[in-house]
């Protein structure tokens, strides 16, 4: 079933230096897709009459995230994310909010980058891109 924009209930937690989980759902315009996704492995032999696959091991996926920068929060943009290229972290990714049983997203992910950027006449944004480091984890808020 179809479903409308949920993004004022999207949740979006990101370890900072200190290793505390911290929420920056204000700070992000988007977040690319985030999700279980795995590499295939080809085992076709000679008695084949067609390309045959299995489920190889789980891809290292990259996701980005953007939106306004803000540099006066000590929870905003800024403060979380200026130290955290290099670094790896939990991320967790709730597209539908906390509540008791909503999805979950989560792993550990290394950072990337962390870039500001600003135009004349607009806005001053923030680009950061993650890796995942080992698997992801689906599940559901408790």
């Amino acid at each position: 079933m179809g479903k409308f924009k949920v993004s004022g209930n999207t949740i979006v937690r990101i370890d900072n230096n200190a290793g505390t989980l911290v929420t920056l759902s204000s700070y992000i315009d988007t977040i690319g897709a985030l999700g279980k996704e795995v590499q295939s492995l080809d085992v076709t032999s000679f008695a084949d009459s067609a390309e045959r696959i299995i489920a190889g091991i789980e891809s290292s996926q990259e996701f980005s995230i953007s939106g306004a920068w803000d540099d006066a929060a000590t929870t905003g943009p800024d403060a979380v994310l200026a130290a955290l290229p290099g670094t790896i972290g939990t991320v967790e990714f709730y597209p539908k909010g906390t509540a008791s049983g909503s999805r979950k997203i989560s792993g550990e992910f290394l950072c990337l980058y962390y870039k500001p950027r600003g135009e004349v006449k607009g806005r001053v944004e923030y680009e950061a891109s993650f890796k995942l480091d080992g698997t992801i984890s689906i599940g559901t808020a408790t």
